[in-house]
């Protein structure tokens, strides 16, 4: 056998790797998610608003830093610009997403808009980009993350209803991209452990544990590997699902 230069190896390694774009790198569950995942062997594209994404890809190898805002329409420009020096995209987690509004009677309409621009939209915007891509490649694998709000809903309408716009938005485009041979399903993450809960008092976290079956919180580490399994060839026949990962606690939400 002779021996490959390093340009074919280079290619070969280009055929074999994978990339998956994942939205909130930054945060609690998007960073587990993204340390999950290259540690896995994919090369993650990791797109979040927040700077410290840039420190935080230095202690990943396999993370490549994107910061962009999410609502921003030329976001598929900049993560088509990305992906132009990594391997082929296999997959996508749409993670990122914020919490803004108040009460019906309260609601206004920036609040209502905003929440879309950032839940819904750029979901949308990157599946409709790299679907192609996926498409091209002869499989892949789409993740997006909602809330349990979506389905029992919750004092902020704004975060609600753009959380339940994902099953829509989730289900259709399984429907559209099934014949590709591309997948997409939603999960539904119970109270995690994350920086937004680190200001809570023992008391509210005893309290929301409580309403888990396990009478605890979800970790970080759980959800991203829930996610790999998720984007993997192990659940190959699942499609236009919507995975309850609230342990119970979604029924008394």
């Amino acid at each position: 056998m002779t021996e490959l230069n390093s340009l074919e190896r280079s290619t070969m390694q280009m055929q074999t790797e994978r990339t998956v774009v994942v939205t909130g790198a930054a945060g609690g569950m998007g960073y587990a998610t993204s340390r999950h995942l290259a540690a896995q062997g994919w090369q993650v594209l990791g797109i979040d608003r927040a700077e410290n994404l840039k420190p935080l890809s230095k202690e990943i190898p396999g993370l490549h830093a994107l910061v962009a805002d999410l609502a921003d329409s030329g976001l598929p420009d900049r993560v088509a610009g990305a992906l132009t020096s990594l391997p082929p995209v296999a997959g996508l987690v749409n993670m990122a997403g914020i919490s803004v509004g108040d009460t019906i009677d309260r609601l206004s309409d920036e609040d209502w808009d905003l929440s879309f621009a950032v839940n819904v939209t750029p979901a949308m915007r990157l599946i409709r980009l790299l679907a192609p891509r996926m498409k091209a490649n002869g499989k892949g694998s789409i993740v997006n993350v909602g809330s349990p709000v979506g389905i029992v809903g919750a004092r902020k309408p704004s975060y609600a209803a753009s959380k339940a716009a994902l099953t829509g938005l989730t289900v259709s485009c399984a429907r559209n991209l099934g014949p590709d041979n591309i997948r997409v399903n939603l999960l539904l993450p119970g109270p995690t452990l994350t920086g937004m809960t680190h200001d809570w008092s023992a008391e509210r976290r005893a309290a929301i544990a409580d309403g888990s079956f396990l009478k605890r919180l979800c970790a970080p580490d759980e959800i991203a590997r829930m996610l790999s399994f998720l984007l993997g060839e192990d659940c190959s026949y699942l499609t236009g699902s919507v995975i309850d990962m609230t342990a119970g606690s979604m029924w008394g939400h």
